[in-house]
């Protein structure tokens, strides 16, 4: 009875490994799909009760509604970014045969002007000077990398695609699944397991409306900064900062280019107000607002919240965003469970007898 029970364990190791194996390629779109399905469940289960309709026709509307909020302006997003790609490799080829002229605004800026206006002079407008900097980059390695840039981007619209795809089966069945899921749970390590998976669940929706709600809060914010500053695309540009806004850290990149941008066509009073504002934003987003949904939610201090996004971003990706914070929410709910108060007593009554 003993070797078959280690059969059926090895032949279920088998199976599993053998299936991760054949959907290796499609496990970013069925993570994206499962986090987005547990962040947006209770919105799933009002519209049930609301509309009192069939898990088809929920999926349907769940599945369409996530779609046009998310998915499309990503899409749209990435297609102008091959489209601006192919621009740029045009361009960087007429820069080598003609050079860069002198933008008319540079010689203008305060202090600098008259350096910058000399230096782009020396190694910009000069073609030579110009291949110098490009490192000789030739046709040919222009359409390379165009083309696999090309080729990255049919590849995330196909991880999307899935995604949505995967996403509405979750909808339509997922509370069945959900029951298995912690059945299963409970049978293998009982309720500690299923504790600990709702527990999971619970992290990953506070992390993804601590990064996202009040990443995209602030990206609108930074953005009307952007329109009333002047700058050039303020809507694309808060857009690209409220999803850099998502990680910690990052969203300065935008804000701050914008300002030297302003910078330079002469307008400094903007260009200050932009960065302050940006940064005034970010402080208040993310060390009161953000801790409080993603902390309070778990009971997770924010040091670990930020651990577990920089961690997470490093090891998994974008989906590290979300996985991070989960995965070390259930680290410190374990680590309570073994240090709590039965073993506390235990330890005073060895160390005070």
């Amino acid at each position: 009875m003993l070797a078959q029970d280690k059969l059926k364990t090895y032949l279920s190791i088998t199976l599993l490994a053998s299936a991760a194996w054949l959907l290796h390629g499609f496990i970013p779109a069925l993570l994206w799909a499962v986090v987005i399905a547990i962040a947006t469940w209770p919105l799933r289960l009002l519209l049930a009760s609301k509309t009192k309709g069939s898990d088809t026709g929920v999926a349907t509307v769940m599945t369409s509604l996530v779609a046009a909020l998310l998915f499309f302006p990503i899409g749209y997003a990435l297609f102008h970014a091959a489209v601006e790609a192919n621009t740029a490799a045009h361009w960087m080829l007429e820069a080598q045969k003609a050079g860069i002229a002198v933008p008319e605004w540079l010689p203008g800026m305060p202090m600098l002007g008259g350096y910058a206006a000399d230096w782009w002079k020396a190694n910009l407008s000069d073609p030579v000077a110009v291949s110098g900097l490009l490192g000789h980059t030739d046709s040919t390695a222009i359409a390379e990398y165009a083309r696999r840039f090309g080729t990255q981007v049919v590849h995330r619209l196909i991880t999307l695609l899935f995604t949505i795809i995967t996403l509405f089966f979750l909808y339509q069945d997922g509370e069945e699944l959900s029951r298995k899921t912690l059945g299963l749970l409970n049978n293998l390590t009982g309720a500690s397991g299923v504790r600990y998976g709702l527990h999971a669940a619970v992290a990953i929706r506070a992390t993804v409306s601590g990064l996202v709600l009040v990443g995209l809060a602030e990206g609108l914010l930074i953005g009307i900064s952007y329109a009333v500053a002047g700058a050039p695309h303020p809507a694309i540009l808060g857009l690209v900062t409220g999803v850099l806004a998502m990680i910690p850290f990052a969203a300065p990149i935008i804000f701050c280019g914008v300002a030297l941008i302003l910078m330079a066509k002469g307008s400094m009073v903007a260009a200050v107000s932009v960065f302050t504002f940006g940064m005034l934003v970010l402080f208040v987003g993310d060390h009161f607002v953000r801790p409080k949904i993603i902390g309070n939610a778990v009971q997770l201090p924010f040091l670990w919240v930020l651990f577990g996004i920089l961690g997470g971003v490093e090891v998994f990706g974008l989906i590290g965003l979300f996985a991070g914070p989960a995965l070390m929410a259930l680290v410190i709910m374990m680590w309570r469970d073994l240090t709590g108060n039965e073993g506390a007593s235990e330890y005073d009554q060895a160390h005070n007898p």
